[in-house]
């Protein structure tokens, strides 16, 4: 049904010797209380000789007619007599207007409706309404009747104000964003019903949803670290809310150093997502916590915050084994390897020898996960000390010392060794076994 157009009303009524016939249109066909309907009304003569129509009146108790009569007098012969009058009523419901009509020898009693009507236009609430987010209200607004120049006006804090709507005809849908938590909203609607200008208020309660708000996921690459070695924490964001959200910032706590503490999201849509990379290095077991902020529609502030424990082993992540010595001619070498025991990359690694006057270094680079380095280093010292150090991927330096003591020879012996001695004795077994050959050989020779 096209509610644009009006609806019209016609009756058509001939009398028994077809003197006239009558037809009236009613617009708006419903009305507020005191409200207007103009009602058209056609007296066609159909006859070739003229007729005689002495005058029109309206009777009704409930229904006010601006004019009540009115004098016609003669119709020409195959023509009609239009005329327009005003009804008006106070009185919901159903009023009929007798309309009487007098001619030479009779009279005729046409019956006229008019509705009187005072709930429309109808308003309603057709969306979720959440707590602590931004409420979108969307507001149906419809009419049974066509309507002109209509507004609706929230009588709240909303954005925005008013919706010019224009001419409604049936149905239509419009949007107010509100922050408060508000148990009935208030509305002003005004419009045209015909020609006449109505302003009426409508209330509509609120009912208010849990909000998903702002879902964050924490989670740690290990939670048992050794000292010295970085963690990569991964923070999930996602926006549950129905409204979008701004500036969202998340400041990482812990007692450590991380490689970036701090990050900035300008803005998440309705059902977006995004991930974070925190690296870490922690300094002793304990908490980390992820202090998330951000910003809805209204300016208003939101805080979250996630958090998580770490463990922190008292074993060094690089670590020196198979340390080896050898002392010649004042001179000592140190050989050794370097294990990477830690999940992550270890970066600029080196190794330095001091004692007294005498340091050599010896730098290494980097040393991936579950990896080792040889080192080869020469000091003019029997006792020296050994230095490690190395940066882990979160940005800080860590260093291990460990004292290199050479056993002092007697005259003649070259070398000493100390540290890990299988390879020592690998050679010794090799060497005898080697000899117990020779001498097996010779023997079965001489047989």
């Amino acid at each position: 049904m096209d509610f644009m157009r009006l609806i019209l009303l016609t009756l058509l009524l001939i009398t028994p010797v077809s003197a006239i016939s009558v037809s009236y249109e009613l617009s708006p066909e419903i009305v507020l209380p005191n409200g207007y309907a103009d009602c058209l009304i056609r007296i066609s003569n159909p006859n070739l000789n003229s007729t005689n129509v002495y005058s029109i009146s309206f009777y009704s108790s409930t229904v006010e007619i601006l004019p009540s009569s009115i004098s016609v007098g003669k119709i020409a012969p195959q023509s009609s007599y239009t005329f327009k009058v005003s009804m008006k009523s106070q009185i919901v419901g159903r009023h009929v207007v007798e309309m009487q009509i007098s001619l030479e020898n009779e009279s005729i009693t046409i019956p006229i409706e008019l509705v009187v009507d005072d709930k429309f236009p109808q308003v309603a609430i057709v969306s979720p309404l959440y707590k602590s987010e931004v409420k979108n209200a969307r507001i149906a607004i419809s009419s049974p009747v066509t309507l002109r120049d209509l507004r609706i006006e929230a009588l709240f804090n909303a954005t925005p104000k008013v919706h010019y709507v224009g001419t409604l005809s049936g149905a239509e849908e419009v949007d107010f964003k509100f922050s408060e938590e508000i148990e009935e909203l208030h509305f002003k609607i005004s419009f045209y019903n015909g020609k006449s200008y109505h302003e009426i208020k409508r209330s509509l309660k609120a009912n208010y949803l849990e909000s998903k708000g702002l879902a964050t996921n924490l989670q740690l690459s290990r939670d048992v670290l050794f000292t010295g070695e970085a963690v990569n924490l991964t923070l999930e964001i996602t926006n549950l809310r129905n409204d979008e959200v701004y500036l969202i910032e998340v400041n990482a706590i812990g007692n450590g150093k991380f490689a970036r503490d701090y990050a900035k999201i300008e803005k998440l849509g309705v059902g977006e997502k995004k991930l974070l990379n925190f690296l870490f290095s922690p300094r002793e077991s304990g908490k980390v916590e992820l202090r998330i902020s951000y910003y809805d529609y209204f300016g208003s502030k939101h805080e979250i915050v996630e958090s998580t424990s770490i463990e922190v082993l008292e074993a060094k992540a690089l670590q020196i084994v198979n340390l080896r010595t050898e002392s010649a001619l004042g001179k000592t070498k140190i050989s050794g390897e370097i294990v990477n025991y830690g999940y992550r990359s270890a970066l600029s690694v080196g190794v330095s020898a001091f004692c007294n006057d005498s340091k050599a270094d010896y730098f290494i680079g980097e040393i991936k996960a579950n990896d080792y380095e040889t080192f080869d280093l020469e000091v003019s010292c029997r006792n020296a000390t050994l230095e490690l150090s190395w940066w882990n991927e979160a940005g800080e330096r860590f260093t291990t010392l460990e004292s290199v003591e050479v056993k002092v020879f007697k005259a003649g012996e070259s070398y000493a060794t100390q540290g890990n001695t299988t390879p020592l004795l690998i050679a010794i077994i090799a060497s005898i076994a080697v000899v117990a050959f020779v001498i097996y050989v010779a023997l079965r020779h001489r047989k």
